[in-house]
């Protein structure tokens, strides 16, 4: 909802540290299922959601670069990367199934 009301704002300090947490968190349980799993990681059943989680991670990674070396956001196509993180929303569902 906040990124709703404030579609065209840079977000605010809590926001930015809030993200940057999660993404921590995300890389970390990443790290734990590439360990627990190795080569299996990619091959279970599981595969395809593995495949989703580090595809996810991948993009939080590179939007939290971008984000970070663009001085104003200039050239940074902010609506995609908002796109893709509705993707993070089908890594609930997971839970779901």
């Amino acid at each position: 909802n906040y990124e709703i009301n404030n579609i065209n704002k840079d977000p605010n300090d809590f926001m930015v540290a809030m993200e940057l947490v999660l993404v921590c968190f995300y890389i970390t349980e990443l790290g734990f299922k590439l360990v627990a799993h190795g080569r299996w990681f990619f091959f279970n059943k599981d595969m395809s959601w593995n495949i989703l989680d580090l595809f996810l991670v991948v993009q939080s990674i590179y939007e939290q670069a971008i984000v970070s070396l663009s001085t104003n956001g200039a050239g940074v196509n902010r609506s995609f990367l908002r796109t893709v993180r509705i993707l993070k929303i089908v890594k609930v569902l997971r839970v779901v199934k």
